[in-house]
């Protein structure tokens, strides 16, 4: 049989899917198993990872054309069978756009198009859902990238070296994961300058340049952000996120915070679990050597399905009997439902100390020096040849145990404590040299004596003021620093502490500092640094927590 009779057999249709300029996006057309159906909702996915990837697209092409929809895989343009030169992200909002009004047109479809898709394949929902495409009736929007140059390719101005991999995976049209397994990573993240990765990884097109030439929130980033348009969107979304997401988390809170100013806030739900990356597509009840629990192994398929029957087939599945907003809370393991998120109605602030986190202001000013030297950084474990690789441990114990990572520990708490919405380390320091980064993780220390992650934050010491205009430190002077961290949903038990942990790498997930300011893909010369954290006196170091106030007493 030939291959035009294997796809009919399989009702499976490849067609090119024309832009607005010319060029055709390549797509496969998954008709419903049923083939008494007539015309249905069409689901999309569109991806830079290639459509044909049995292992990507074959699990969701099931789900959809066995309950009845039509399911349509593209590659963006300049990846997989598209026409075009790839850009990384802007040629996404035109072109999503575009192809939900096809898919809406077509004799198969009855006109309601849904879109779905993890990671990149969640950005391009919100880069088409901006060109508003009348036919959009409803998102998945899972663990997507978006918040520009405050999640992703820097954060807050320390470079993502994972995206070394991601050049790698993507150099060709076509993912050559073979190229990934076979990279010798401990030699090739080391290489200095970054911009000379290009050549050693083999890069091909613009997609290296794009990612670090860039390490400003310049016009090119600002461009692709959607932060005064999200009024304007009156789209249904299901947001789908993991607390232990270390590619797009902070995206994917981006998109739901911003959704609340739009007029389809209502319908803004929000599922986030004690997952990584792909885990918040596939949950199961581990993470990072942690179990959850049977609970966090949640049905996703079967979420997915309740959404799209009720946007896109008008069916009653008992969405309007669901929280707006469901949460994993890690500590008591169980989840809450609420109505909005985050669910904390006060802050609760605690002071750096010598090796302490203290309730009360310490009068007296004191300091902790610690010593950087970018040739010996602090490691995150992982293997970067086996995706996903993020899923890395969440113990902190032998990290902590280090020289170089300066640990603030609270006393035991003695009742339950909530922490949910975004924490900050307000701090007091000074380094020797005109830039430096800062690592920070909150972490909960159980009674063992063993320390887990809780969330994290990083800023590069030059960005303390702007991450449009970068400015060198003064050696030796005392700024303030504010480092943002992570949203996160965390229950600290009785006899549990908090600590909060302040080092300056966290190798090789983000890239080294070299402890020199310039042009971060240039500088290609490491000094040690000698950085000082101050507190105490007129330098009140201090972590803010934002928590649920259900007592006064506690610590």
């Amino acid at each position: 049989m030939d291959r035009i009779g294997e796809l009919a057999q399989r009702r499976v249709i490849e067609v090119g899917i024309p832009m607005r300029d010319g060029v055709e996006l390549a797509s496969d057309v998954y008709l419903p198993t049923d083939a008494t159906l007539g015309a249905v909702p069409a689901v999309v996915e569109i991806t830079p990872y290639n459509k044909d990837n049995h292992a990507l697209m074959a699990d969701d092409a099931d789900l959809w054309r066995s309950n009845g929809y039509v399911f349509v895989a593209v590659d963006v343009r300049g990846r997989g069978k598209s026409e075009g030169v790839w850009l990384p992200m802007a040629n996404d909002p035109k072109d999503t756009h575009d192809v939900i009004e096809w898919v809406a047109t077509q004799p198969w479809c009855d006109g309601n198009v849904g879109t779905t898709g993890l990671s990149y394949m969640g950005w391009v929902q919100w880069a088409g859902a901006s060109e508003h495409p009348p036919h959009l009736k409803a998102m998945i929007s899972t663990s997507a990238a978006g918040r520009w140059q405050q999640e992703i390719p820097f954060t807050n101005g320390v470079f993502q070296l994972y995206f070394a991999w991601w050049a790698v995976a993507t150099r060709r049209r076509i993912e050559e994961s073979y190229r990934v397994e076979t990279t010798d990573w401990e030699a090739v993240l080391r290489t200095l300058p970054l911009g000379a990765l290009e050549s050693v990884i083999d890069a091909s097109g613009s997609n290296w340049e794009v990612l670090t030439s860039h390490d400003t929130l310049d016009e090119f980033w600002r461009s692709l952000r959607f932060d005064d348009q999200y009024g304007e969107i009156d789209v249904p979304c299901l947001h789908v996120t993991g607390w232990y997401d270390l590619e797009d988390l902070l995206g994917a809170f981006h998109h739901y915070e911003g959704m609340q100013a739009s007029p389809a806030r209502d319908d803004q739900y929000l599922l986030a679990g004690p997952w990584s990356h792909v885990k918040s597509r596939y949950p199961d009840r581990e993470c990072g050597g942690l179990d959850f629990g049977p609970d966090a192994a949640v049905d996703m398929d079967a979420e997915h399905l309740r959404w799209f029957d009720h946007w896109l087939k008008g069916k009653d599945t008992g969405l309007d009997s669901v929280q707006r907003v469901r949460v994993f809370e890690p500590g008591r393991n169980a989840w809450r439902g609420a109505s909005s998120w985050p669910l904390s109605n006060a802050e609760r602030s605690f002071y750096l100390a010598p090796g302490r986190l203290d309730r009360s202001a310490p009068e007296e000013e004191t300091s902790t020096e610690y010593r950087y030297d970018p040739e010996d950084p602090v490691i995150t474990p992982m293997d970067i040849r086996r995706y996903p690789f993020e899923d890395v441990t969440m113990e902190q114990t032998a990290a902590e145990a280090r020289e170089d990572v300066v640990c603030f520990t609270s006393e035991p708490l003695d009742s339950e404590l909530t922490v949910s919405g975004w924490a900050a380390l307000e701090l007091y320091a000074a380094s020797d040299g005109d830039d430096t980064d800062w690592h920070v993780k909150l972490t909960d220390v159980h009674p063992d004596g063993r320390s887990f992650r809780v969330t994290q934050g990083c800023l590069r010491a030059a960005c303390r003021s702007s991450l449009e205009r970068p400015e060198p430190l003064v050696p030796g002077e005392t700024y303030r620093f504010d480092i943002e961290l992570w949203p996160t949903h965390h229950i600290f038990l009785p006899s549990h502490r908090i600590r909060v942990t302040v080092t300056s790498s966290d190798f090789p997930w983000f890239a080294r500092s070299l402890n020199r300011f310039g042009h971060v893909a240039e500088l290609a010369e490491p000094r040690i640094a000698r950085n000082t954290l101050r507190h105490g006196g007129t330098h009140l170091s201090c972590l803010r927590l934002p928590v649920e106030a259900v007592s006064v007493d506690g610590a």
